[in-house]
C-alpha cells in the first residue's frame, strides 16, 4: 500500500454538483482509482466531498470560497473581472494562497517517508512542492501548460510534446509518462439506435469550434443541440443556425443526451491536450467528428469511432458517415482504453517505477 496526499482545487467541492469543472471531476475518478488500487488517500479539499479518501482535511470552507472567488485581484491590484476562471491557475490570487498555506501546514503534520503528493493545479500548486521537497511530487493529469513537477503524466502523447515545445524541453525525461483520463463506464449509457441530430457538448465559446459545429451541422441538414456553460459565444448569433441550448445540464442528464445523439461534433480549434467529451461520447456508442489535431489523434479512430477532419466539407460528409458506424464497436473500444479498471494499472505501475529512485540504486535499478 501507498499513501498520497491528494490536492485538489480550491474554488469548488469535490462534488459531481461541479461536474462542469473537468479538474474536479479528475480529482473524484482519481480519489477513486487510488482506492480501487487499495492505497491510502488524504484529500485536501474544501467541506462536501464525494471523493473516496481514508481523510478528508478542510483546508478552505465554502464561506471562504464565497468570499475569496468575489475578492480576487489582478497584479495591480484591481478587481479581476473573471475570478472563477483565474482562481485555478493564479498562483498569487488570496484564494490560493490561503489554500496552500494550509496544505502546506497539514501535508508537514501528516507526511511519512515514501507518500506521494499529487496534484493537477500546474504551478498554482508549486509552492506546496517547494515546501515538502523529501516528498516526490506528481502531476498526475497534466492537461495545461503551467506544468513544473519533477514527475508527470500528461492525459495524451500529443499534449506532451506540446508542453515540451512550450518549455524548450529537448532531452528524455524518464519519469514523464502519457496515462489517459479514466472513467467508470457505468456512468454511460449504451443507446444502439440513435436520435437524427448532432450534439455540442463544452464551454461555448469560439475557440472549442462552436461556430464550426453550427455551420456544419446546417449545411448537413440535421438539428444541433447545443450543451454547456455560456461564454463568449452570442447565443442569439448561434440561434440562427437553428441551434438548440439546452443548458448547463447535470452529470446525469449530459450523458443521457450524448447516449441519444446522432453524432457529437468536437471542432477545436486548438490543440486539444485531450478532451473528455470525446471520450464519453464514444462510451455512450456515439461517433465524434472533430479537427485532426492533439488529444483526438489518439482518442478517435477514424472511420471507426468517428472522424478527424481538415475543412467544412470533410466535417459535412463525416456528419452524415457517422450513422453508418457501429455504438457497440465505438463503445466497446473506450472501455477497452479508458475505463478506470484499465487505467488503474497504469497509474500502479508508474507509481511502483517512482518508488524504485527511492531505492539505492535508484534510476539503475534493476529490477
Amino acid at each position: 500500500m501507498m499513501r498520497f496526499h491528494l490536492l485538489a482545487l480550491p474554488n469548488v467541492q469535490t462534488t459531481m454538483a461541479y461536474s462542469l469543472c473537468g479538474f474536479c471531476v479528475a480529482t473524484i475518478r482519481f480519489a477513486r482509482l487510488l482506492k480501487e488500487l487499495g492505497h491510502e488517500v488524504i484529500l485536501y479539499a474544501s467541506e462536501e466531498n464525494e471523493a473516496p479518501c481514508d481523510e478528508l482535511v478542510t483546508v478552505i470552507t465554502k464561506e471562504e470560497i464565497s468570499s475569496l472567488l468575489g475578492a480576487t485581484h489582478n497584479r495591480a491590484g484591481e478587481p479581476e473581472a473573471t475570478p472563477y476562471q483565474l482562481a485555478h491557475i493564479e498562483h498569487w490570487s488570496p484564494i490560493w494562497q490561503l489554500a496552500n498555506a494550509r496544505m502546506i501546514r497539514e501535508i508537514g503534520n501528516r507526511k511519512q517517508h515514501g507518500d506521494f503528493i499529487c496534484s493537477i493545479g500546474g504551478s498554482s500548486q508549486q509552492p506546496v512542492a517547494q515546501a515538502h521537497p523529501d516528498i516526490q511530487f506528481v502531476e498526475y493529469s497534466i492537461g495545461y501548460l503551467g506544468s513544473f513537477a519533477k514527475y508527470r503524466v500528461f492525459e495524451s502523447r500529443a499534449w506532451q510534446h506540446v508542453v515540451c515545445g512550450h518549455q524548450d524541453i529537448q532531452c528524455v525525461r524518464f519519469f514523464d509518462t502519457v496515462i489517459p483520463c479514466s472513467y467508470d463506464e457505468t456512468d454511460f449509457p449504451l443507446r444502439a439506435k440513435k436520435e437524427p441530430f448532432a450534439l455540442y457538448c463544452g464551454r461555448i465559446v469560439e475557440r472549442k469550434g462552436i461556430q464550426i459545429a453550427c455551420q456544419a451541422a446546417q449545411a448537413a441538414g440535421i438539428p444541433l443541440k447545443l450543451i454547456g456553460s455560456h461564454g463568449d459565444a452570442s447565443l442569439g448569433t448561434l440561434a440562427q443556425y437553428g441551434a438548440e441550448y439546452l443548458g448547463a445540464l447535470p452529470y446525469a442528464e449530459k450523458n443521457d443526451w450524448l447516449s441519444r445523439a446522432q453524432v457529437v461534433l468536437t471542432p477545436t480549434t486548438y490543440i486539444e491536450p485531450f478532451n473528455q467529451v470525446a471520450v464519453e461520447a464514444q462510451l455512450c456508442g456515439t461517433p465524434v467528428v472533430s479537427t485532426d489535431v492533439g488529444g483526438f489523434t489518439e482518442t478517435i479512430k477514424h472511420g471507426v469511432t468517428g472522424y478527424r477532419c481538415n475543412y467544412m466539407g470533410e466535417f459535412v460528409r463525416a456528419i452524415h458517415d457517422a450513422a453508418s458506424l457501429d455504438p457497440a464497436v465505438i463503445r466497446a473500444r473506450a472501455v477497452r482504453k479508458y475505463s478506470i479498471g484499465q487505467v488503474k494499472h497504469q497509474y500502479q505501475a508508474y507509481f511502483e517505477r517512482l518508488t524504485l529512485l527511492q531505492s539505492e540504486s535508484g534510476w539503475y535499478s534493476l529490477k
